[in-house]
């Protein structure tokens, strides 16, 4: 029997839990195109939150029934009155700005404060020869303050903005390079640029050549009092592949660390964003959705919507066992517990994933995280070395160890230190809001 999309939808609901079908499946319509399956799709959020979340089942029942590729279409039905004028910005060299990065946009809190600051202070007062080193994990705001900067600016009538992607930079080099151009080029943003925001720079990592000539350029628009921006993913010197010369620059400026929203900061996200969709999300959902996501801006966000998503669906309010059922969908186990917070926490700022800490590797980066977790298991929460050893699935002297050896680091690494006590200030918070919000429920 030929394969058609009630056959189809038929097989989804088999595969896939009742609720999950019926919010995401049961209204769709689709049909099939010579080996394709189509599916339309209301929105271009349920588009890619298929995509993203359901990407095995799909295809799963892709090669059940005989069929080489799934195409979305999307067909959004919009009123007259909710048409939008499109946004036609200034043509910038590199790329364009995104309308939607603005200071008033950015939720401000104690983990990105200092970066809100310092570049709105640039867009407002334009200082001379400033450079600037945004620096953190994906998703915690490096590109949104980054463009706020050029936005305002353009706003203010400037066309002199440039903004390019390490990888554009790349580009442009090679491109005049090969044509016996490359000098055209520097001068064009050494003339006509005021201030250049340049972003993902660990991407140039092994590009000799494009290094040296971006240490020039550096030079020049600095002492020209132009003012640069750059971000990325980690510190000048923990870049791999990087030459001296370009390192000791990027070095001078001022360096800012992006880190993940802190538990008061996620709370003012998660209701600025579902404030944005025309929503106020009761006082227990809020919380609930910050003590369980704490990952970076991007997840809360996703959470807000695939929460309006499903409270629209399913023609329910939105209340917290709508919230409890949607982070059970995304998968992220509930948790109070503070051991895994700590865990969770420890291992997103390192950027290691979790299950490589309970691995039997000995890479000096895993060492480290696995020695800082079970200093704040044993500092911050008093569990015992037995406690620890079980964890870990290590002998009680291996733990022991790794307490000791960590310890003595901290007393001769100062940067370390730093780092771990800024770690440790958070995670208390954390503990101490957790301790606060059990008291609220016991009395309730």
């Amino acid at each position: 029997m030929s394969p058609n999309w009630e056959r189809i939808k038929g097989r989804f609901k088999e595969l896939l839990p009742e609720t999950i079908f019926r919010v995401w499946f049961s209204s769709l319509n689709g049909d099939i195109l010579e080996d394709s399956l189509i599916i339309e799709v209301p929105n271009e959020f349920t588009k890619t939150w298929l995509q993203e979340n359901y990407k095995n089942v799909i295809n799963q029942v892709l090669r059940e029934f005989g069929l080489k590729d799934i195409k979305f279409l999307v067909n959004e039905k919009k009123s007259p009155e909710q048409l939008i004028i499109p946004y036609n910005p200034i043509q910038v060299v590199g790329r364009r700005l995104s309308p939607k990065y603005t200071f008033e946009d950015f939720v401000v809190g104690k983990c990105n404060e200092f970066a809100y600051n310092v570049c709105y202070q640039i867009a407002e007062e334009r200082p001379k020869g400033y450079l600037v080193y945004l620096y953190g994990d994906f998703g915690l705001g490096k590109t949104h303050l980054t463009q706020a900067v050029g936005n305002v600016l353009i706003s203010k009538g400037s066309e002199r903005v440039y903004y390019l992607t390490a990888q554009d930079f790349l580009n442009y080099m090679m491109k005049y390079l090969r044509s016996g151009m490359v000098e055209d080029f520097k001068e064009k943003i050494k003339n006509g640029c005021d201030i250049l925001l340049l972003e993902e720079i660990h991407f140039l990592s092994g590009k000799e050549y494009t290094q040296n000539e971006l240490a020039f350029l550096l030079d020049y628009l600095l002492d020209q009092g132009k003012t640069v921006i750059f971000t990325s993913l980690k510190l000048p010197q923990e870049l791999q592949k990087i030459e001296n010369s370009l390192r000791s620059r990027l070095s001078s400026g001022l360096l800012i660390r992006l880190n993940s929203p802190d538990f008061a900061t996620r709370k003012k996200i998660i209701r600025h964003k579902a404030k944005k969709q025309g929503y106020n999300f009761p006082y227990e959902v809020v919380e609930y959705l910050a003590r369980q996501i704490r990952g970076d801006v991007r997840q809360l966000e996703s959470a807000v919507l695939g929460l309006i998503a499903r409270s629209s669906l399913l023609k329910e309010p939105i209340n917290l066992s709508l919230a409890k059922e949607l982070v059970e969908e995304i998968g992220i186990k509930e948790s109070s517990n503070q051991v895994e917070m700590i865990i969770e926490t420890v291992c997103r700022f390192f950027g290691v994933p979790r299950e490589d800490i309970f691995s039997s590797s000995r890479k000096k980066e895993l060492t480290l995280v696995r020695q800082v977790t079970i200093y704040f298991l044993r500092n911050l929460l008093n569990k015992s070395l037995k406690e620890i050893s079980s964890l870990f699935k290590k002998e009680h002297s291996t733990v022991i160890y790794n307490l000791k050896t960590f310890e003595n680091k901290l007393k001769r690494d100062l940067g370390l230190k730093v780092k771990v006590d800024y770690l440790f200030k958070e995670i208390s918070k954390e503990l101490s809001q957790e301790e606060l919000e059990i008291k609220y429920e016991l009395n309730e």
